[in-house]
């Protein structure tokens, strides 16, 4: 079971956010803490993991001074509601947002949820429009959802999306050093080997290895898809493609693709998603093409993985003017570490060093090929560094 952790739900009052919440009793474990707040548990799963979400209801609407500071520090997201039919509310979720911004909080995440959307009975006495609400969400940087608690046919998968949302980034935090890596090796156009055309006459280079291991669907069809939205879009979806992570306010817009793909964006996007397909590449011996010489020890690897996750093989290859599909490593390490290392690039994991000595030596490859360690090992590395201990745990 995956690391619970806690979604706040802020706004007004008579929003609905204990009226969205009971809408979903049926999929929630109510437990009511004390009389000005209701925590309520959602278990969330996704592909062979679970996910343990705590969502609070918090009834005071001041969230001022020390508690809101205490309430802030304990949740990693939030969800902001806003009632369609009222200005007041619309200005109340800015009110709380900025909030957060004078906090500093830079590492949280946000939706931004409009509620009774969508409802007939409102239409003429809707306030706020669709466009304003998707405006500010631009402006927050995070995701924008319309609800309506008369349409509980679509409340829940709405919910389970809002859920998802929160759910990939907390594994973005977690992998940041490789969906880092791979959105740069989209961003970068380098070593692209296919070219899809977009509207108004617009290319855009991609890798066929990583779109064919992603995505697993034809080209032929993608291209299609690709022609029917804008060059921003089909950008963002194919940075998405790439890592399972996209900037918050394209989050309906990679949706919209996935279901003209037949894609499952639910059970598709994240990082893990990402490191489960990398293992499977990396079992895949046909499509390996780099070999890697230690002394007389060759490992077989993907040039595209190493040029993604190593500066030192990117630049290499970026240089390198004849085409070459193997070289000596010059590191006079052992190949057990080299293979650990190499291994890193496709699971985002390190065996646990045997040795002093090995791991010292794991901590010098890691300089010497110059990796992105953003990832939480990063911190366990450098801090076993400093205390100079033979374990990375």
């Amino acid at each position: 079971m995956e690391e619970d952790y806690k979604i706040m739900i802020l706004g007004d009052t008579r929003d609905g956010k204990t009226s969205f919440q009971k809408s979903l009793q049926n999929n929630l474990l109510c437990d009511i803490n004390d009389e000005w707040q209701k925590t309520y548990d959602w278990l969330l799963e996704l592909e062979t993991s679970y996910h343990f979400l705590e969502i609070l209801d918090i009834i005071i609407q001041e969230p001022i001074g020390e508690l809101f500071k205490c309430f802030s520090e304990k949740f990693q997201g939030f969800i902001l509601m806003y009632n369609v039919t009222c200005k007041k509310s619309f200005q109340k979720v800015q009110k709380f947002h900025r909030k957060f911004q004078m906090n500093h909080r830079a590492n949280l995440e946000y939706v931004l949820l409009a509620n009774k959307a969508d409802d007939q009975k409102n239409t003429k006495k809707r306030k706020i429009s669709r466009q304003e609400g998707e405006q500010l969400a631009k402006e927050f940087g995070c995701p924008y959802f319309e609800i309506s608690l008369k349409r509980k046919d679509r409340l829940i998968g709405d919910f389970v999306d809002i859920l998802h949302y929160f759910a990939i980034t907390k594994e973005k935090i977690n992998h940041e050093d490789i969906v880092e890596d791979f959105q740069n090796l989209f961003e970068r156009q380098e070593l692209c080997d296919h070219v899809f055309q977009l509207q108004d006459n617009k290319q855009i280079g991609v890798h066929r290895l990583i779109l064919e291991c992603r995505l697993k669907i034809s080209f032929e069809k993608i291209q299609k898809v690709l022609l029917t939205i804008t060059p921003k879009q089909a950008k963002h979806f194919l940075k998405w493609a790439y890592c399972g992570y996209t900037k918050n306010p394209y989050f309906s817009d990679i949706k919209n693709v996935c279901q003209k793909l037949d894609l499952n964006y639910i059970d598709f996007s994240g990082a893990k998603k990402l490191i489960n397909d990398l293992k499977d590449l990396n079992e895949n011996d046909k499509t390996k093409d780099f070999t890697l010489i230690i002394g007389e020890t060759c490992i077989q690897t993907h040039k595209l993985i190493l040029a993604a996750r190593s500066n030192l093989f990117r630049g290499f290859f970026f240089s390198c003017k004849k085409s070459t599909n193997q070289v000596k490593d010059y590191s006079k390490k052992s190949s057990q570490n080299i293979q650990n290392l190499i291994n890193f690039f496709y699971t985002n994991q390190f065996s646990k060093p045997t040795s002093k000595n090995s791991y010292l030596e794991l901590l010098e490859l890691i300089d010497y090929y110059q990796l992105n360690m953003k990832s939480s090992l990063n911190n366990k590395l450098h801090k076993a560094k400093k205390r100079k201990e033979c374990t990375i745990m």
